[in-house]
């Protein structure tokens, strides 16, 4: 499938869509619709009801591209899925955590698991692309070596394996970034294609659109209520944390933000999953294994350098982290 193929598919219409271009449904008609097994062919069967809002449980291992279907609202649901929302085309207006969101073509949503969220009825020419997951089909490689060298990727894997379990969700505006909309039109080809889908390529093209994504500088990150509602900009707390971290403690950053220690510390507990402590902690070992590897320093002189006098405890951290000694990590890379 090509580009000019991929965007007929989308384009078209369904036999839903035509059935519901002229309608003007109600919201209890729309539920029944997403609960009734007749509409099984593109309407999702397994919701349930709980507290009045649609929710979606699904055991299995999954991951799922499909169009939003058009010409009706959908209801405030949630799921216990990773959730992506790409919009290809046109307008759409969102409602999550019960805030109102205008989102273009460009724009990706990623929310993580039971995020209440809802979509108001579009036309034909707005296109939305979901991509939902379990936490199984994304591996520790991806996970860990794609997204976690840094604090927003942090937060997306955080997101991903649901370690927050916070309700927090991350707004990308990626209109002008042709090397995203490109990886993802790769992505759909792949997907929609008639020749059997390979996975290995579809999570070939995700490495490369959420490296792509690590790059971006015009995204947001929106916590649970409460914490949100706080002044301070997140990603120049995050920035701040890892151009500091070899002289930084909890209070002098409260400080620079003008927050007290314990509020602060929950800030960054709810966005990254981790505590204050823990980030600065692997942060300033990954700065003693690059100089373990690029130095001839002593092992004494770069525990000091990275705030830790006790040198027992630095090779007891160390090899906790790395697996192997201090010694043993830099005769590994002379030896290369």
């Amino acid at each position: 499938m090509n580009y000019e193929e991929l965007d007929v598919l989308l384009f078209g219409l369904t036999d839903l869509e035509q059935e519901l271009q002229h309608s003007e449904l109600s919201d209890e008609i729309i539920k029944e619709k997403i609960l009734s097994p007749s509409f099984s062919s593109e309407w999702i069967p397994t919701y349930i009801v709980e507290n009045n809002v649609l929710k979606l449980n699904v055991t299995d291992e999954i991951f799922v591209i499909s169009r939003h279907t058009r010409f009706a609202k959908m209801l405030n649901h949630t799921h216990n899925l990773f959730e992506m929302n790409y919009i290809y085309s046109g307008t759409f207006y969102q409602e999550i955590q019960g805030e109102k969101f205008k989102l273009s073509a460009g724009d990706i949503i990623i929310l993580n698991k039971n995020v209440e969220h809802s979509i108001s009825k579009v036309e034909q020419e707005d296109i939305l692309i979901n991509f939902l997951a379990t936490n199984e089909f994304f591996d520790n490689q991806f996970v860990f070596k794609i997204l976690g060298d840094n604090i927003l990727g942090k937060t997306i894997a955080s997101i991903i394996t649901n370690i927050t379990k916070e309700k927090n969700f991350l707004l990308f505006r990626t209109e002008n970034n042709w090397q995203i909309k490109q990886t993802i039109q790769n992505i759909l080809c792949e997907a929609f294609d008639s020749k059997p889908t390979n996975p290995e390529i579809i999570k070939a093209y995700l490495t490369i659109l959420f490296s792509r994504l690590l790059e971006s500088e015009s995204y947001e990150i929106f916590l649970k209520e409460g914490v949100r509602n706080t002044s301070i900009s997140v990603v120049d707390l995050l920035a701040y944390m890892e151009e500091h971290y070899l002289d930084i403690t909890l209070e002098q950053t409260a400080k620079h933000f003008q927050f007290s220690p314990a509020h602060l510390g929950r800030i960054v507990k709810k966005v990254t999953g981790k505590t204050f402590s823990a980030i600065v902690q692997e942060q300033r070992f990954k700065h003693a294994a690059l100089l373990l590897q690029l130095s001839d320093q002593s092992i004494d002189d770069i525990s000091r350098e990275i705030g830790y006098n006790n040198l027992t405890f630095f090779y007891k951290k160390f090899q906790l982290l790395y697996g192997i000694t201090p010694n043993e990590y830099r005769n590994s890379f002379k030896a290369k």
